[in-house]
């Protein structure tokens, strides 16, 4: 038997050329010193708004965990509406892309509730 020859990984050879090397610039992410006096100011009274804020926290991030904050409300809004646990006028609030969509559903469901009860009438 022949004896086996062991494979070792090859070693790749560094080039000194760096011109083969592409730097990217990426921007930082901004930061609360981008900001003017106001504009921080309003940042905090936002970030103290939301339930369970991290400290030192991205202003960006402060303001997509408010718009999904406020979706979860109006979701919540909606559903309660639906399921009757909240007058239909708790919609009046919501601007009127959210309340729409709703009050619409909530004039199908009552309209074939007095369809249903009609032709029972009429057996």
């Amino acid at each position: 038997m022949a004896p086996t020859q062991k494979v070792a990984p090859k070693r790749i050879q560094k080039s000194s050329s760096s011109g083969s090397i592409k730097k990217v610039h990426v921007p930082a992410p901004s930061t609360p010193t981008n900001l003017n006096t106001q504009e921080r100011v309003e940042l905090k009274k936002l970030e103290k708004m939301l339930p369970m804020s991290p400290r030192n926290s991205d202003p960006t991030d402060v303001v997509l965990r408010a718009a999904s904050y406020i979706d979860q409300l109006v979701a919540t809004v909606q559903a309660r509406v639906k399921n009757g646990t909240l007058p239909i006028e708790a919609l009046d609030s919501l601007p009127p892309v959210y309340s729409a969509s709703v009050k619409s559903s909530i004039r199908r469901m009552t309209s074939t509730k007095k369809t249903k009860r009609s032709m029972e009438k009429k057996r």
